[in-house]
């Protein structure tokens, strides 16, 4: 189970903690919460995602098929940096 909180929010940007576990069976899940937070008009989004303990590749398939130029990860697990680096997406991996 894994839990979404706002730590930070203007008028051009959102910062988004993240964590818990994002298991297979709560990919769904996590697909409409990303779906639902870039509906967020003209603002940018950082998920800090150091509190993630663990992300299934289903989690992060969703992440990389959903991230846009406003969308970015604060203190990826290593794996999941890798992942975006190898998809193409290391300007969206803020360290």
């Amino acid at each position: 189970m894994f839990r979404i909180e706002r730590i930070f929010e203007n008028d051009l940007t959102v910062i988004l903690k993240i964590e818990g576990e994002i298991s297979d069976e709560n990919v769904p899940d996590w697909k409409n919460e990303i779906s639902r937070l870039m509906e967020l008009p003209e603002r940018e989004i950082i998920f800090e995602i150091c509190y993630v303990t663990f992300m299934c590749p289903k989690a992060v398939e969703v992440l990389i098929k959903l991230l846009t130029k406003k969308i970015f990860l604060l203190n990826c697990p290593t794996f999941v940096s890798n992942m975006l680096h190898s998809a193409g997406l290391s300007a969206n991996v803020l360290d």
